[in-house]
């Protein structure tokens, strides 16, 4: 076996208009936690990228709470 049955993957041809998600869910039920993690953050990099010409970073302030004496 060759080609896209031998890689795991799963295609579909859609004619005459939009078609519904049970290919879309059936996939995604399919995937790992890590997987799905993966392809949404590589979204949030791709949109970062396009909106703000930049990777995403985590915000970086600090904030120091303290008790107070009694």
């Amino acid at each position: 076996m060759s080609g896209p049955e031998k890689a795991g993957w799963k295609t579909r041809v859609v004619r005459n208009g939009f078609p519904d998600r049970t290919f879309d869910i059936e996939f995604w039920q399919r995937q790992s936690d890590e997987a799905i993690f993966r392809a949404a953050w590589k979204m949030v990099d791709v949109a970062e990228e396009l909106k703000h010409g930049r990777r995403p970073r985590l915000q970086r302030t600090v904030t120091r709470v303290q008790r107070g004496r009694s």
